[in-house]
C-alpha cells in the first residue's frame, strides 16, 4: 500500500491551519505529516496539540523560508509520495485516495494532478483554477497549468530531479514540474477536485511584486528558451482578475491583457483546432464568471459552522434558475435584483456540490457566491 509523505508549511496562519490539518483526517489513504513553522507567536501551539494524533513530525523555529522548510519536512516523513500543503489550503475529502488509486494503477506513473478550486478567505467559491489542462511539455514552460496543492509526486522521481529549490520563493513547484518534465517523467492529469486554495490580498500569488515577476521571467527564459518572455504578463493579467479595488492604470491593464488574451486565443483556434475543446471547467468558463448550461461547484467544507441560507448572484435578473445540492435537494429560484436565496437543508459531511442551472438561457454568470452561517 503506498504511502504518501505531506508537508505543511506555516507561519503565522495558525486562524487557517486547522482546516488543513481537518482536511488530512478525512483521508483513509496512509500518510505521513510533517508540520513545519517558522517560529510563530499566534496560536500555533494549541492547534497543533489539537492534531497531535496525525503529525508525525512537528518543528517551530526561524527558517531559511518557506522553500527550504518543505525540503526539509519531505527529509523528516516516510512516504512513496511527496507532497505539501500550504497552511491556507485544503484536501477535498477522499483527495489521496483517488489520487493512490491513479499511481497503483501505473507503476510508471511519477506525477498526479487534479483540478484545485479558488475560495475567499471564509472559504467560499470563486472559481475553478483556470489554466488546468492535460499534460504537454512544451506548453508547461509557457504557464504553470498544475495547481501545487492539487499535484503529488513519486518520491523516486522527486529525488531523481534533486527535489525542490530551496533558493526560490515564489516559483519552486513550477520550477519542480519543469525539471521533472525535462528529466522524462510520467505526468498524469485527473478531472477530479483535489484541493482548495485561499485567494486574498495577501497571499504570495497576489502580493509577491517584482521578485514574483522576476522568478516567473527565469523560468520561460531556462526551460521555454524564449528570448522574449510573456508568461509575466499572463500573471499579471491573472492577479488583477482577483483584485477587487483597481486603479485606473490597472483597469485599463486588465481591458488590454484581456483584449490580447481573445486575440491570442482566435488565433490558436484558427491554427490548431483542438484548441476549441477545454474551454469550460465544470460548466465555467475559466477566465470569467460565464456559464454554459449547468454550472457545477464541489466544494469542501471543513467550518464547524453549519449552512443557513446559500446566496448567489447571477445575471441575467429576473430569470428562473434550478439550484441543486448535493444530487439531493433541488430549488426553483426566481432572481430579484441579481439575487438568489435559498434555505439550506441539513448536509452531514465535508463535501458540498451546487448545481445551477437558468432555464430559459444557455450561457449566464455567477458573479457571488456566499453563505449565511449559523
Amino acid at each position: 500500500m503506498l504511502t504518501f509523505a505531506i508537508v505543511i508549511p506555516n507561519f503565522n496562519q495558525s486562524h487557517f491551519l486547522p482546516f488543513a490539518l481537518e482536511s488530512l483526517r478525512y483521508q483513509s489513504a496512509s500518510f505521513r505529516l510533517a508540520v513545519m513553522d517558522g517560529g510563530s507567536t499566534d496560536s500555533f501551539n494549541e492547534v497543533v496539540e489539537e492534531y497531535s494524533d496525525i503529525i508525525t513530525y512537528l518543528r517551530s523555529a526561524p527558517d531559511e523560508g518557506q522553500a527550504a522548510a518543505i525540503r526539509d519536512g519531505k527529509d523528516k516523513v516516510p512516504g512513496d509520495i511527496v507532497a505539501w500543503l500550504n497552511a491556507d489550503d485544503y484536501y477535498f475529502p477522499g483527495a489521496l485516495d483517488k489520487v493512490a488509486a491513479c499511481f497503483e494503477k501505473d507503476p510508471e506513473l511519477d506525477i498526479v494532478y487534479g483540478d484545485a478550486i479558488h475560495v475567499t478567505p471564509e472559504g467560499f467559491f470563486l472559481s475553478y483554477f483556470p489554466p488546468i489542462q492535460e499534460f504537454n511539455a512544451k506548453d508547461l514552460t509557457r504557464t504553470c497549468f498544475i495547481c501545487q496543492p492539487a499535484c503529488f509526486v513519486r518520491r523516486s522521481a522527486y529525488e531523481m530531479v534533486g527535489g525542490i529549490d530551496p533558493t526560490l520563493q515564489y516559483t519552486m513547484d513550477w520550477d519542480l514540474w519543469c525539471r521533472l518534465s525535462l528529466a522524462g517523467a510520467k505526468f498524469k492529469y485527473i478531472h477530479e477536485a483535489l484541493a482548495a486554495v485561499r485567494y486574498y490580498p495577501e497571499t504570495k500569488t497576489l502580493s509577491g511584486g517584482k521578485r514574483r515577476y522576476k522568478e516567473i521571467y527565469r523560468i520561460e527564459r531556462k526551460y521555454g528558451k524564449k528570448v522574449l518572455p510573456l508568461s509575466c504578463l499572463g500573471s499579471y493579467y491573472y492577479g488583477l482578475t482577483f483584485k477587487k479595488k483597481k486603479t485606473i492604470a490597472e483597469q485599463t491593464s486588465l481591458h488590454l491583457l484581456s483584449l490580447l488574451r481573445r486575440f491570442k486565443k482566435c488565433v490558436y483556434k484558427m491554427r490548431d483546432s483542438r484548441n476549441d475543446t477545454c474551454e469550460t471547467n465544470y460548466g465555467f468558463h475559466r477566465w470569467e464568471p460565464v456559464v454554459e448550461g449547468r454550472g457545477t461547484i464541489h466544494l469542501p467544507w471543513y467550518d464547524k459552522r453549519k449552512w443557513k441560507r446559500l446566496c448567489l448572484q447571477v445575471e441575467p435578473n429576473d430569470k428562473i434558475y434550478r439550484i441543486t445540492i448535493n444530487d439531493i435537494y433541488t430549488y426553483i429560484v426566481l432572481a430579484k435584483e441579481g439575487l438568489l436565496f435559498v434555505e439550506m437543508p441539513l448536509v452531514e459531511g465535508p463535501y458540498r456540490k451546487i448545481s445551477i442551472v437558468c432555464l430559459t438561457l444557455h450561457q449566464w454568470r455567477l458573479s457571488g457566491f456566499s453563505v449565511e452561517l449559523t
